[in-house]
């Protein structure tokens, strides 16, 4: 990753724009819940108007549940856009009318065009490569969020503003942000982001990018963290909010302004903490489980804060705990959101998001018809007591349940995310004499471990149906450079292209998929099985291998080739010698011919009668058409089966040429492993 792009958000005008855009919609939220008496008497109605909240909410729900379905036919920001445009005037509507009809009609405008930023916004945003910058970007979110929420509060605080005037101005917010994503569609140079092209990216595939191993599954642990914890909030922002309100004005005996004043303070307390706490917090720096029980203390804190705030015994108590709870939901919302949605398939994202948005309406719902019609003798303060104890709750259940190591790390979760999208097939090219592009070609690949850096611009091509041999002595880089191809290890700069598609970013499971397959020093084999039934299931990524006669004449191939696998086929693999392991992982490719067979440390431990009853089996798999990269110290077994040759050094390629020039000068390469790549060059020359 480009340094100077580190601490920045993947696409800086994107998340202005959705930002905008939600905090917009968010501003019309306390409107609705705090300034129901006043709407109702600007309709000449007794009381307070209670049904028509309960009804948005369940159009938005409703309209969130089917964006999903969207996904294929619209792209996100035309999504966005349509929605945005659809919200400013239902918000246009209930601001200009005088009529109950058309402000309740304005309302389900506002309700349906509201379902895509629900849906949508938070997908577009959490698809930076580091989960540092996503935890970022989505911080800023939330505290624009949180922004727009306290816009109508601080209004209120300054001088009596009338709703419709409120209203007016959610609808410009909306508006702003809508023509901002406009821009972002329609500008030639507001498609260019940090991944490329966001129309690509962002905003056309809706998050295709997967920056992390990612389950097409959604009963998965950050799937379902991610829908209690909506419950949970739905529960206590919305559900809870009469209480709160009745608590200030009651008990505590506090005026419009006040109460106004001490929920603005929370919200602008919650966009601070939010905006700002990616600088302090731990969050950003945490991994799988860990990072799970960090949002499930976020949530539990903020759960205990709203409890404590509603039985304080003191205003400042209150006042103190509820602007304390606020930045602490922000901040799990944010690394909530940055987890759960990277971990799933691009496909199931939105599903997911529109899920929350259904428990969060279920949670406000439920919480709303419990102090209303079970605790209505409750005094406000045990109302909002035992809807903060319901998050508690909650964080304790994310914390108490949040494995060890990365949800997606799982074999179960690997299994499930082993589909090939049919794109990468359309992309690949076939071999087609001396002018076909090649295979594999890495073009300036760098990788670091941690802050140590290991790689550095490397550059190197596999054709198809060729043997190509990496040289080098030990910790020169041969084996990081294989993980980084294989997708087993990030790099941090330049791309890999097979077959024609940038794979640089594609998960491991789909890079097997595409024909890429790795064989480590016998680590393919399944130990407690027999040799047969690792045969078994190699063939199982055949098409119809247990009935196919090419699949049997496969296996017959195998035992003719390697007579010593014949013998132990009844044998548990776990008890081969080592170079019997290593024959039972090339039998694989001869099973499942791949395109390109990579091979680390190919001769290592072995005998060299070994070594010279597999060497001729790499040169067949070559000959079949399939292309092998070969990492090996040897470089006389090296050259005996490559056609051409890389030496690597300190993390680059120092030398490369074919292999009748490799063995044309022996003394060359024995110089470079003894003296170093340089000196042994100025020597020859």
């Amino acid at each position: 990753m480009d340094p100077q792009h580190q601490g920045r958000p993947g696409n800086p005008r994107l998340l202005t724009a959705v930002s905008v855009q939600a905090a917009g919609l968010a501003s019309a939220l306390p409107v609705l819940l705090f300034r129901r008496t006043e709407i109702a008497d600007h309709f000449n109605l007794l009381g307070a108007i209670g049904g028509e909240s309960a009804l948005l909410g369940a159009v938005a729900v409703l309209a969130a549940l089917a964006v999903p379905r969207l996904r294929d036919q619209l792209p996100a920001a035309t999504l966005l856009a349509f929605g945005g445009l659809i919200a400013a005037l239902g918000l246009a509507l209930m601001a200009s009318t005088t009529q109950l009809v058309t402000f309740v009609a304005g309302g389900v405008l506002l309700a349906v065009g509201s379902a895509p930023g629900l849906v949508v916004q938070r997908v577009l945003l959490a698809t930076d490569e580091r989960f540092a910058d996503r935890f970022r970007t989505l911080s800023w979110y939330w505290a624009a969020v949180a922004s727009g929420v306290s816009l109508p509060l601080v209004l209120r605080v300054f001088g009596p503003v009338d709703f419709t005037t409120l209203l007016w101005v959610s609808a410009a917010l909306v508006l702003v942000g809508t023509l901002l994503v406009g821009t972002l569609l329609v500008g030639r140079h507001g498609l260019v982001g940090r991944h490329g092209l966001v129309g690509r990216h962002g905003l056309v595939h809706d998050g295709d990018l997967e920056v992390e191993d990612a389950v097409a599954r959604t009963d998965v642990p950050w799937a379902r963290r991610a829908c209690t914890a909506a419950f949970a909030g739905g529960a206590v922002v919305v559900g809870g909010a009469d209480a709160a309100q009745s608590l200030l004005l009651g008990q505590w005996q506090r005026s419009g302004t006040q109460t106004a004043a001490v929920l603005a303070a929370g919200t602008l307390a919650a966009a601070l903490i939010s905006g700002f706490g990616p600088w302090y917090h731990r969050l950003h720096r945490l991994l799988g489980g860990r990072r799970a029980d960090a949002v499930g203390t976020n949530l539990l804190v903020g759960g205990l804060l709203v409890t404590l705030g509603g039985l304080s015994f003191t205003y400042i108590g209150l006042v103190v705990c509820w602007l304390v709870a606020g930045g602490a939901l922000g901040l799990a919302a944010a690394a909530l959101d940055a987890s759960a949605f990277t971990a799933l398939a691009p496909a199931l994202r939105r599903r997911v998001a529109a899920r929350q948005v259904l428990w969060a309406g279920v949670g406000a719902l439920l919480v709303s018809l419990v102090n209303a019609a079970v605790v209505g003798g409750w005094s406000d303060q045990w109302k909002i007591a035992w809807v903060g104890l319901l998050l508690v709750v909650v964080g304790w259940g994310v914390r108490r349940y949040a494995p060890s190591a990365r949800d997606a790390a799982t074999a179960v979760a690997q299994a499930q995310a082993t589909t090939v999208p049919r794109r990468v097939y359309a992309r690949q090219s076939a071999a087609g004499g001396p002018a076909a592009p090649p295979l594999l070609s890495v073009e300036q690949v760098s990788v670091a471990y941690e802050t140590v850096q290991v790689l550095f611009g490397v550059d190197l091509r596999v054709d198809e149906g060729a043997v190509v041999a990496l040289l080098g002595t030990n910790g020169a880089g041969k084996t990081t450079l294989l993980r980084a191809v294989s997708g087993l290890e990030p790099t941090i700069g330049g791309r890999i292209v097979y077959a024609g598609l940038d794979i640089t970013k594609t998960r491991p499971t789909w890079r097997v998929g595409m024909g890429l397959h790795q064989i480590v020093g016998g680590e393919t084999v399944v130990g407690p099985l027999t040799v047969a039934e690792n045969l078994r299931l190699f063939g199982h990524a055949a098409p119809e291998p247990t009935r196919s006669e090419a699949f049997a004449e496969a296996i017959a191939e195998v035992y003719e080739l390697f007579p010593r696998l014949a013998e132990r086929s009844g044998q548990r693999a776990d008890t081969l010698s080592g170079g019997e392991k290593q024959m039972l992982s090339l039998a694989k490719s001869i099973i499942v011919p791949p395109r390109l067979l990579m091979i680390d440390e190919f001769s290592l431990g072995l005998a060299p009668t070994v070594i010279a009853d597999l060497l001729p089996v790499v040169r067949r798999i070559a000959d079949r058409g399939s292309a092998v990269l070969l990492v090996e110290q040897s470089v006389n077994i090296a050259l005996a089966a490559a056609d051409h040759a890389y030496v690597m050094e300190k993390g680059e390629i120092g030398h490369s040429g074919t292999a009748e020039e490799f063995r044309a000068k022996p003394n060359l390469l024995q110089a470079a492993y003894l003296e170093g790549l340089a000196g042994a060059l100025d020597a020859d020359r």
